[in-house]
């Protein structure tokens, strides 16, 4: 996906476990010290945070430390 922020054009990257038709996935892209995250579905609702802080989350992420936020979500729904 490519979205024009602040007058430049970037190109987002999703996770390959997102949805395989586009929809329920956070894409992410990088300019310069800066990071960006949108929704597929709201991609007009950006997020801007830095790189290092991205990579910080990224990191806790790995660690698990927020698996108890998402326990059960990728649950098939019933």
């Amino acid at each position: 996906m490519n979205l024009l922020i602040d007058g430049t054009e970037l190109n987002f990257v999703k996770a390959s476990r997102s949805h395989i038709d586009g929809k329920e996935c956070i894409h992410v892209a990088v300019e310069g010290t800066s990071a960006f995250l949108v929704e597929s579905d709201n991609p007009s609702a950006v997020v801007e945070t830095s790189v290092r802080n991205l990579a910080i989350f990224f990191d806790g992420i790995k660690r698990g430390e927020f698996d108890h936020l998402v326990t059960g979500a990728l649950e098939p729904a019933v």
